[in-house]
Order: C-alpha cells, then structure tokens, then sequence
C-alpha cells in the first residue's frame, strides 16, 4: 500500500468534514468494515462502469460530465517524477494527439494537470471515445498500473480518506458524497448507473492493488450484499 500511503502523504488532504456522513451511515445501519477499512456501502454498491463513450465529449449527452475532461487532477511530487522520467516514451506515444502535433505541450501546472483543448493533457481521443495515454503506454511497455498513471485517475470514483486513527473510509462519488469530495453532482457522470455491476466489484483490480485480492473480495461481497 506504499503507493497510497506517499500519494496521501504528498496530496492536500482537503478540509471536508466527513464525520457527520458516517455517522449517518452508521445510524442507518450503512457503514461496513473489514479489518481497518470503513466502508460507505450505498456509495460502493452503486452500479457503475467506465464507458467512455458516454462521457467523451463530442459523443456525450449535453449535461454528462468526464473526469478525463472535466476534473482536475492532482499529482504527487513523486508522481510527477516518475512522468517526467519517462518522458521521452509519453512523448512519443501521445504524438499522435493533435494537441501533442507541434511538440508537448506543459503538463504539469502547480501540482495538477492541465487540460489543454479542455481535456486532460494525456487523454487520447478514439472512435470509442477518451482512452488515458498514460495507462495505454504503461499496458504497451508492460509496466504496473500506476507506474505512470497518477493515484485519482486510478481511483476514479472512488475515494479514500485517511482517519485520525490510521484508519482508511473507503467512499465513492455518489449523491450524498460529491459535495464533501469536491466534485460535480453524481448525476453529471454517466458512468455511475451505466451498467449491473456493483461500483466496488467494477474497481476490485484497484482495491486488491492496494489492500489485497482477499480483502478487495470482501469489500466487493460486502457491496454487493448491500446492492441485494
């Protein structure tokens, strides 16, 4: 879990106040747990898939929303690093993206990443819709997930707050938590409803990259229980 510990450690933890949401999960009987993770169970039993094509612009419906467009996204100091150190192989693989045609444009802005052409810098446009350049080239080159690809685009729509007693709540964008976790209303991202699965089942590669293949089953039995 180092990955997630540094990428903590480095971020801006946000000033949002998470305490009242989970004090009305547990009053609702809504609040899970396996060993020291809490877990917002309306939020992970939500259906949800990454279909870009619902949320690319240029295919999406007026009012949809895309994290590769719309959402600002932090990066570590190390996760800029590791970028920059690759630099030369990003650069060829997104010289293909118009924007990328008369040499790279600035990536990196004061700790995010910028959107030139409004949308991230290293998304890619496809028949199907955005495709993240940074995981394409981490999948061609054999790297691990997350080699390259900073921590919230990994985790999108979930999200991990740290508690004050080392604990880890483990929520996600949903109606009741877009606010607290400074994004857009759910209803703006249409893969939040875009198919059958559980959310949580639909993140396992991301919950066993971080906690285990035994506890990310868990956590998705745990959501999927909730969802019945």
């Amino acid at each position: 879990m180092t990955d997630l510990d540094d990428w903590l450690a480095d971020g801006d933890p946000g000033d949002a106040d998470w305490m009242p949401h989970l004090l009305g999960l547990a009053t609702r009987g809504q609040l899970g747990h396996t060993g020291r993770l809490l877990l917002d169970l309306p939020a992970l039993s939500q259906r949800w898939s990454c279909v870009p094509g619902m949320c690319s612009p240029g295919m999406r419906t007026k009012r949809a929303r895309s994290c590769c467009a719309d959402l600002e996204v932090g990066v570590s100091p190390t996760e800029e690093e590791r970028i920059r150190e690759a630099w030369t192989e990003v650069e060829a693989h997104m010289a293909d993206d118009p924007r990328w045609s008369r040499g790279a444009p600035e990536a990196f802005d004061d700790g995010t990443l910028t959107r030139p052409g409004r949308r991230c810098v290293f998304a890619k446009a496809t028949p199907d819709g955005l495709q993240c350049g940074l995981h394409q080239l981490e999948d061609a080159t054999g790297r691990a997930r997350g080699a390259l690809k900073p921590m919230p685009c990994r985790l999108f729509p979930l999200v991990i707050v740290e508690m004050d007693d080392g604990r880890f709540f483990i929520t996600a964008i949903h109606r009741r938590t877009a606010r607290l976790a400074g994004s857009r209303p759910a209803a703006a991202f249409p893969c939040l409803g875009a198919t059958s699965q559980t959310l949580a089942a639909g993140c396992e590669d991301i919950l066993t990259g971080l906690w285990g293949k035994r506890t990310a089953r868990r956590i998705v039995k745990l959501a999927e229980e909730a969802a019945s």
